[in-house]
């Protein structure tokens, strides 16, 4: 947690005055942030983790920056009295940035789910034409990752109270790979991603989003990939079913919710017919993935528990299959009608 003192010697590099008031923000995990109101007005200052090098640092700099000159909805860095956006003190890099006002998330306001297909497909313009940083072999969510994480998962499982359950999960990530193979993968669109596309990182004036935030996770992937987020971050509902079990998820998605953030997103940047046919492919991947992910970092977890998390997977790709084509069939109208756009 930033302390007092550690601001107060922050701000000694700006002309923004002396902290009069200083409170947590209330999101994030990895990197520490507190906000600060002096006589200039709010700001937010951020200790950032170590894992980001100063390469990375200075990528996303250069993005926000890029974001705010093309009137992008975001939170623009305040530069030091020397002109740099980092200041670097015992080995820790801190940055301030403006404190944009606004509400969280609140799934009760269709308009909002609108606004988020809406800002996304803007960001993806925005980015369209930034270099890029490599990005890894397998695209986030390509079926391929589900049998990475029950390779890992069988090699712990040494008593083989979760065979069962990882058997399924093979054999449900070998049908999307043959529903979504590699190479298809590699031929949707791809632009610099978000990579985290979640409430937190949202806020709202009634239905207008003032800010999108938090680029730390931005890497060149398919377009899609930050769609699957969205409309599982944005667009999933509670069932009575899901309340009490120990899965990551709160439900399944709201159908209609899900069919009017990827057509909002559609209107602004059209999707090919292929990403659309891949999109369902992806959420289900994103769902699986993310059960087996919180079952490889709660090793300590009793296998009850674990059962109980993988369980959640198998109902949500239960209802996917089952849905699926009602999704499908709601975002036709996000579909390109560009001639000689590839089909499904």
């Amino acid at each position: 947690m930033l302390t007092s003192s550690e601001i107060t010697r922050v701000l000694a590099h700006y002309d923004l005055g002396t902290a009069e008031g200083i409170a947590a923000t209330g999101h994030g995990f990895v990197n520490e942030t507190a906000v600060v109101v002096t006589a200039c007005g709010r700001f937010v200052v951020r200790r950032n983790h170590h894992r980001f090098s100063p390469a990375a640092l200075q990528y996303r700099h250069r993005l926000i920056d890029t974001l705010c000159r093309r009137s992008f909805p975001t939170a623009r860095l305040i530069p030091a009295r020397d002109g740099s956006t980092l200041v670097m003190m015992d080995g820790d890099a801190y940055e301030v940035l403006e404190y944009v006002d606004g509400a969280d998330f609140d799934p009760q306001r269709p308009g909002q789910i609108a606004a988020i297909g809406t800002i996304l497909a803007r960001y993806h313009q925005a980015v369209g034409d930034l270099e890029v940083p490599g990005n890894s072999v397998l695209s986030r969510y390509e079926p391929a990752r589900i049998s990475a994480l029950t390779e890992t998962l069988y090699q712990r499982d040494v008593m083989g109270e979760l065979h069962d359950a990882l058997a399924w999960y093979d054999g449900r990530a070998a049908m999307l790979r043959a529903v979504l193979p590699a190479d298809l993968c590699t031929a949707l669109p791809h632009v610099l991603i978000h990579g985290d596309m979640h409430p937190d990182n949202v806020r709202f004036v009634g239905d207008r989003v003032a800010a999108l935030l938090d680029f730390d996770q931005v890497e060149c992937d398919a377009r899609i990939v930050d769609l699957a987020d969205a409309v599982v971050g944005f667009a999933s509902m509670v069932l009575p079913s899901e309340a009490t079990t120990w899965g990551v998820f709160r439900g399944p998605l709201n159908v209609a919710q899900a069919i009017a953030l990827v057509d909002n997103y559609g209107c602004i940047t059209p999707l090919q017919p292929s990403e659309v046919a891949a999109l369902p492919v992806l959420i289900e991947v994103l769902w699986l993935r993310s059960e087996l992910g919180r079952v490889i970092s709660t090793p300590e977890g009793a296998p009850d528990y674990h059962a109980a998390v993988l369980a959640q997977g198998k109902r949500l790709s239960a209802w996917m299959q089952q849905h699926s084509a009602r999704l499908l069939e709601g975002w036709n109208k996000a579909i390109t009608a560009q001639p000689g756009a590839l089909a499904a």
